[in-house]
């Protein structure tokens, strides 16, 4: 009996569920990620993103949606990879100017 009951309640949160067939490749995240690239979604909407995407490549236009997003990404990387800025040039700076001094003073105490 109480199978019966479940199955029941199986089915009918099943068949509650809205099915709302809608176009995630025109998600307003996707719609960011092809005009800017991935970089421009922020770490709290990345999940939303990822499913969106994940929906979006089933669709008959989905993979030219991907390949899109993916090359702005990498162009918009290529164009920031052309400038040394940020917490990471400032570290390789600091880096470089520690071992030219360790190296000077290595060779004067010589």
């Amino acid at each position: 009996m109480n199978v019966i009951k479940v199955l029941i309640f199986s089915f009918a949160l099943l068949f509650a569920q809205d099915v709302v067939k809608d176009d995630a490749c025109n998600s307003d995240l996707v719609k960011r990620a092809k005009k800017e690239g991935m970089r421009s979604i922020n770490v709290n909407e990345m999940p939303r993103y990822f499913i969106d995407i994940w929906k979006c490549r089933k669709e008959e236009n989905g993979k030219k949606t991907l390949k899109r997003i993916n090359d702005k990404t990498v162009q918009k990387d290529f164009e920031h990879s052309e400038e040394f800025t940020g917490f990471t040039a400032t570290c390789a700076y600091c880096t470089t100017a520690f071992v030219f001094i360790f190296y000077i003073y290595k060779i004067l105490s010589n």
